[in-house]
């Protein structure tokens, strides 16, 4: 008889920096918040042991620091590291693309698509999450179709990075772009055709980022200045 293997369970600390990490990538905590570690307790009903676990973990990564005698802060993102992130995009989800493109089945392109269509209701905390964790997945599926493990590596590394910058507007009521706009993508890789795949991405990527400057500049007029995106 054939015995079924289940997942192995998540430590506390796992699963307290699994969510935390979320909350922290997808914008749930924003940058400049300082919490400490009562808040979360509360929160998530455990000891300090495993939450000093997660926090040290996301401080490892980068995304988390301490504020000394109040707590904790999410690491906040200047305009120049959100300027290198969309660099490293354009160079790594380009070239992941014309990968992918050749290496694309059918199955892939119906799944892309399926994921595309996860829509965000407004006012519905919970549909902003799964919003935007399908947009990571669908980019880090490219990636993966790719066939190459350290694109895939560095493309989940920047939207962790990046991810709350791009949807920050959704809860502030300041969003006009609610899909996904993955079309132009899924049609280049539906017809194998790397070049176009690649110019694609480069598209998606740079209306991203005018829209994320466009909102900073409103939030920050004194950025409007600027030359660092020039």
């Amino acid at each position: 008889m054939k015995r079924s293997v289940s997942a192995p369970k998540q430590s506390l600390g796992d699963r307290v920096y699994s969510d935390l990490r979320a909350a922290i990538t997808l914008g749930e905590i924003r940058q400049g918040i300082v919490f400490n570690e009562a808040d979360l307790i509360a929160r998530y009903k455990v000891s300090s042991s495993p939450l000093r676990e997660a926090l040290t973990r996301l401080r490892q990564d980068g995304l988390v620091r301490v504020i000394a005698r109040r707590g904790y802060a999410v690491t906040e993102l200047s305009l120049k590291d959100f300027h290198e992130l969309v660099q490293m995009r354009l160079i790594i989800e380009g070239a992941a693309a014309e990968l992918a493109a050749p290496r694309i089945s059918d199955e892939h392109i119906v799944e892309m698509r399926r994921i595309s269509k996860i829509k965000l209701i407004a006012g519905d905390t919970s549909s902003y999450r799964n919003f935007m964790q399908a947009n990571q997945h669908f980019h880090e599926k490219i990636a993966e179709i790719a066939d190459n493990a350290r694109l895939l590596r560095a493309t989940s590394q920047i939207f962790d990075e990046m991810q709350r910058l791009l949807f920050s507007d959704i809860r502030s009521g300041d969003s006009d772009e609610l899909d996904h706009d993955h079309d132009e993508i899924i049609e280049a890789l539906a017809m194998r055709d790397g070049r176009k795949a690649r110019n694609a991405i480069i598209n998606h990527v740079k209306q991203s980022r005018d829209r994320v400057i466009g909102r900073m500049m409103r939030q920050h007029k004194d950025f409007a200045e600027s030359d660092i995106f020039g």
